[in-house]
């Protein structure tokens, strides 16, 4: 489990796990050019864009260079697909599926639906996500919670299934302004309960306790 943690926060937090640093040359005709450095001195400046090209300026042509940063996608729909595992006295999948909007940079809400595994049972849960972004960055922390429904997927007449709710706490890098990926750590609570027919209607309630660790893509 540290060793998964460990390799998360390179990833979420190192620029150079999937590119390198890139940067943006403004030249003083209006126009931008963004890639990677590959030469610079007191005269003249190459650039490599991402399809390969490579573009010289001399230094009376540029007006700045400066690092390049993504600039995350504010208002809008997004889908968040979240693959992990939830931990505890059992461990099981937990696979998620986030449709939503996004009111500005820090508020999301959205419908979450998926699958999970609890007890040797397979479950649809169909839950209300609510995120708060902290920061108004191309990397940030966040906090959100989910509340709904455990839908059983067999024997119905037996297992009722039950209400669910979750609380998570994770940090999202955005490799874009449109696609982020994200990691979490959370705890889950579900209140799940079994009819027996034939043992004079008995009553089984389960209640789920578990950790959950998440990751998972974000599409803006």
């Amino acid at each position: 489990m540290r060793s998964i943690i460990i390799i998360v926060l390179i990833v979420v937090f190192n620029p150079n796990v999937y590119a390198q640093k890139e940067h943006i040359i403004r030249l003083k005709n209006g126009s931008e050019i963004r890639g990677k450095i590959v030469y610079t001195d007191s005269s003249s400046t190459r650039i490599e864009t991402r399809t390969g090209s490579v573009w010289s300026f001399q230094s009376n042509e540029i007006a700045g260079i400066e690092n390049f940063v993504p600039k995350v996608s504010g208002k809008g729909v997004f889908l968040r697909a979240e693959f992990g595992i939830a931990g505890g006295s059992q461990i099981s999948p937990s696979v998620l599926f986030v449709n939503g909007y996004s009111f500005d940079s820090h508020w999301d809400l959205g419908l979450a639906v998926g699958y999970e595994h609890f007890w040797g049972w397979g479950y649809v849960p169909i839950l209300v996500n609510g995120r708060y972004n902290i920061l108004n960055n191309h990397i940030t922390p966040y906090v959100d919670i989910l509340a709904g429904y455990e839908m059983p997927l067999s024997d119905w007449d037996n297992n009722k299934g039950g209400l669910s709710t979750g609380a998570r706490l994770g940090v999202t890098r955005y490799f874009g302004n449109r696609l982020g990926f994200s990691t979490s750590l959370g705890y889950r609570f579900a209140y799940l309960k079994e009819t027996n027919w034939w043992w004079d209607d008995n009553v089984t309630l389960r209640v789920i306790n578990r950790f959950e660790l998440k990751f998972a893509l974000t599409f803006k």
